[in-house]
């Protein structure tokens, strides 16, 4: 009789959605980030900012073990390396972990741990049990995202402290008319960002990501069905954050401010 992780490994959506990860991330390259704008404009780096304040002090043990999951080129790893903590970073791509490697080497001498592989065969085979756990833009990559949930949970310490970031919220908005400029705004903000990546010279790969972005075609993620998932696997909501993400800071500002809607979500949480 075959195992959960022998079944699962012989789905072939699973391993679909598995490789066409592994190939557009290989695309990024060091690139990702010049083309991930919407994580790194300034309003967005104040919504960064304040979601790893709230994860350092609600987890309150300075140099503590943190695993971060879809480590990436370090979008959470680094600032939270400069804090002091000692990082473990997983990623499929073994591109964006070299990228990572380099970055780290130019500015620390401690040892990091980073793992090229697949986070749920990762999870499957780690033992070890962290502080904090964290993971940004990863579990609407994923096949499945639920089981991958309970497998952070059984990562994390009694206490430790779960930071979920950057995930595609599931739209809910009421209004038609704010719903149309929600939408108008969205086709604004990427003309003028393919603007700026032909300008620079960095070739798009949007359309790449269709079978990657799996969880999308679903609509994104629900953080109350979350929210239950993580009660349900041993922690507790400390925060949730819904916010709209754009490509440029004076779009996320038009979206979050006058608009009032919201794309994206944080979640906080923390294990009995």
């Amino acid at each position: 009789m075959k195992t959960e992780a022998e079944a699962q490994a012989l789905d072939p959506v699973r391993e679909q959605v598995l490789e066409e990860n592994r190939r557009v991330h290989t695309l990024e390259n060091a690139h990702y980030l010049d083309r991930h704008p919407e994580q790194t404009n300034r309003y967005q780096k104040r919504i960064l900012k304040n979601a790893l304040d709230e994860f350092e002090r609600h987890l309150d043990r300075p140099g503590g073990e943190v695993l971060d999951v879809g480590c990436g080129t370090g979008y959470l790893f680094l600032p939270l390396l400069r804090r002091g903590f000692q990082m473990t970073g997983v990623d499929l791509s073994e591109t964006l972990v070299e990228v990572l490697d380099r970055r780290v080497r130019k500015e620390f001498v401690d040892d990091v741990r980073l793992v090229a592989q697949d986070v749920e065969s990762f999870l499957q085979q780690e033992t070890k049990r962290y502080d904090g756990i964290v993971c940004s833009a990863i579990l609407h990559h994923l096949y499945d995202y639920e089981s991958a949930v309970r497998q952070l949970a059984e990562r994390l310490k009694p206490g430790g402290i779960l930071l979920i970031f950057f995930e595609p919220l599931k739209q809910r908005i009421a209004s038609k008319l704010r719903f149309r400029l929600h939408r108008l705004l969205g086709r604004l903000d990427e003309a003028r960002y393919e603007r700026d990546m032909h300008r620079r010279g960095i070739p798009l790969i949007r359309d790449d990501y269709e079978v990657a972005d799996y969880q999308r075609r679903f609509g994104g993620i629900d953080p109350d069905h979350l929210t239950h998932l993580l009660n349900d696997s041993g922690l507790g909501l400390l925060e949730k954050t819904a916010y709209c993400a754009r490509r440029t800071a004076w779009a996320a500002w038009i979206a979050n401010r006058l608009l009032g809607t919201a794309n994206t979500f944080n979640l906080l949480a923390r294990k009995f």
